[in-house]
């Protein structure tokens, strides 16, 4: 189920380094939480993105997409886990996004992740931009 309302700052994340608030929760189960800003590409995922949610992730990138002309940018710092369907859906959507001139940026994401991306071959999608968590 997609949930849309304002939450004026109020219980809403905040991607702080970017300094992009989020005031639009596009989605919000046990599972996922989708947090965007209004007239901002930018999107804060938080939790785990699976072949239950995937649409959910589809559908909220298309959203960030039509905020704005740019490059679509995702927060993925608090995601612990994402199947095969989710990369699947990051990957259709940098194709997308790719047909326009545009990419989609992938921010704080784990070096697990970052190695399954190159091991199923789709980290060279075109359209597709990982940045990994800095070292600790």
């Amino acid at each position: 189920m997609t949930v849309w309302r304002i939450t004026e700052g109020e219980g809403g994340t905040e991607p702080g380094e970017r300094g992009v608030p989020c005031d639009i929760v596009e989605h919000d189960t046990a599972l996922l939480r989708i947090a965007a800003a209004t007239g901002s590409p930018w999107l804060l995922m938080a939790g785990e993105i699976d072949v239950s949610n995937s649409s959910d992730v589809t559908r909220a990138v298309r959203g960030a997409r039509a905020r704005g002309a740019g490059d679509v940018h995702i927060d993925l710092g608090a995601v612990d886990f994402v199947d095969v369907a989710g990369l699947r859906a990051f990957t259709l959507a940098a194709g997308e996004l790719h047909e326009q001139g545009r990419m989609l940026v992938l921010h704080a994401v784990s070096t697990h992740l970052d190695k399954l991306f190159g091991l199923i071959g789709w980290s060279d999608t075109p359209g597709l931009r990982i940045h990994c968590r800095p070292r600790a």
